[in-house]
């Protein structure tokens, strides 16, 4: 367990934590530019969903149409990327609440080598309620 490492994924949870990600305004403005072909908006019962679709040489340098969906929660928070290309299915390509687990659960076994369970307990205890909502699995260990 080296301090660096601690640090660092305490860094990535709280950037997690504080920033929105991309914003569909930023999104939008990306339509303007020659490659972009489509752009959907369309709101859900917990957020919202925007899609974009551009255009992108595949390794034969032919155009394929390449589609991106973002989805926010109702705070506007970004919380899926999927992408689509040509004809394929949806595939994750960043998942905010994977990312968020991933993080917690690398740090709480790096806390474990060196501290004791009740320790441990108290540190992740002090993880934002929003993560901890996310996984109620560390409402026990915290």
């Amino acid at each position: 367990m080296s301090l660096e490492s601690i640090k660092s994924l305490v860094e990535e949870l709280t950037t997690l934590h504080i920033s929105l990600g991309v914003q569909p305004s930023d999104l939008i403005d990306n339509g303007f530019e020659d490659a972009y072909v489509e752009s959907a908006f369309r709101k859900t019962s917990v957020g919202a969903v925007f899609e974009i679709t551009f255009l992108e040489d595949d390794e034969n340098e032919l155009p394929v149409e390449v589609a991106m969906r973002y989805t926010y929660d109702s705070h506007r928070y970004l919380v899926l990327i999927e992408q689509k290309v040509a004809a394929k299915r949806f595939a994750v390509q960043w998942d905010r609440a994977a990312s968020i687990h991933q993080r917690v659960a690398k740090l709480q076994a790096m806390l474990s080598t060196s501290l004791p369970r009740e320790k441990v307990a108290a540190i992740l205890s002090t993880l934002p309620t929003d993560f901890v909502a996310m996984f109620p699995r560390l409402k026990l260990v915290a």
